[in-house]
């Protein structure tokens, strides 16, 4: 029997469950207007793709995400490296930080670096939270990321990794060669999959952008909250498509992870 063949149940409900749902927002998108019985319609979809706020959104969040993802997994290979040769206690302290919400880590940032907060008193740091950039969006998830990312990396490099190494100094190999031809696809699928997590989340999640992003521009995901604070109900339309465009993002972007993992299978 495959080993994933208990996966499947969890599966096939976490996935139908999704795709209804996503199902009811394409429906929601197609009929504007408050009456469940209104004409279908590509009213909604042209309004949000003529918006210029919309595409506002759609940079912020594409720029928040890659900046982000770049610089946790950056920062995770050499933290990984480390936690290699460190001890099963500093990994589990490690691990102590994946459990806490995003939230949590918003609210702190922001009681450290915020306008009055802790930092901000002792050096004078501003401009972070807030920021049209997006830059205390990206310290979120660069602080709860990291130690995701650094796990994964610190659990592909396994003893046989430091072994093959060793065998590649004694042949003479330099740092270089030994990052190509052991370290680089011993870390590649496992960093490939957590890389894919990490921006698929930075441009789905709502909260952080909530948190500590700017009043303007939006993320996609908060695009939609702000129409309907603005519109009402009668926005409900344009909110969906709001929704469905993101989770198109979303599954491109796991597109592109399936690909690289394909790729990587093949080298190996």
């Amino acid at each position: 029997m495959p080993p994933w063949i208990g996966a499947v149940p969890a599966v096939l409900l976490v996935g139908g469950l999704s795709l209804v749902s996503l199902w009811g927002l394409i429906g929601r998108s197609f009929r504007p207007g408050l009456l469940v019985g209104a004409p279908l319609g590509l009213d909604a979809w042209r309004s949000v793709m003529s918006d210029g706020s919309f595409w506002a959104a759609v940079g912020f969040t594409l720029r928040t995400a890659l900046v982000a993802t770049a610089l946790s997994v950056a920062l995770s290979i050499p933290l990984g490296r480390a936690l290699q040769r460190g001890t099963p206690a500093l990994r589990s302290m490690m691990g102590l930080q994946i459990p806490v919400p995003h939230l949590v880590v918003g609210a702190l940032a922001i009681a450290w670096i915020g306008p009055a907060g802790l930092v901000d008193r002792l050096v004078g740091v501003e401009g972070l939270i807030g920021s049209r950039f997006g830059w205390g969006v990206v310290l979120v998830y660069v602080v709860k990321e990291v130690p995701f990312l650094t796990i994964l990396v610190a659990t592909a490099l396994d003893p046989a990794t430091s072994d093959l190494e060793e065998a590649v100094r004694g042949l003479g190999g330099n740092r270089w060669d030994r990052w190509r031809t052991v370290i680089l696809p011993s870390i590649a699928q496992p960093l490939t999959v957590g890389t894919v997590i990490v921006a698929a989340f930075v441009v789905g999640a709502t909260e952080v952008p909530l948190a500590v992003g700017p009043l303007s521009p939006d993320a996609m995901t908060t695009y939609g909250l702000t129409l309907g604070r603005l519109r009402g109900p009668i926005a409900r339309a344009d909110e969906a498509v709001a929704l469905v465009s993101t989770t198109v993002v979303v599954a491109a972007i796991a597109s592109v992870g399936f690909v690289l993992l394909g790729r990587f299978r093949r080298v190996r």
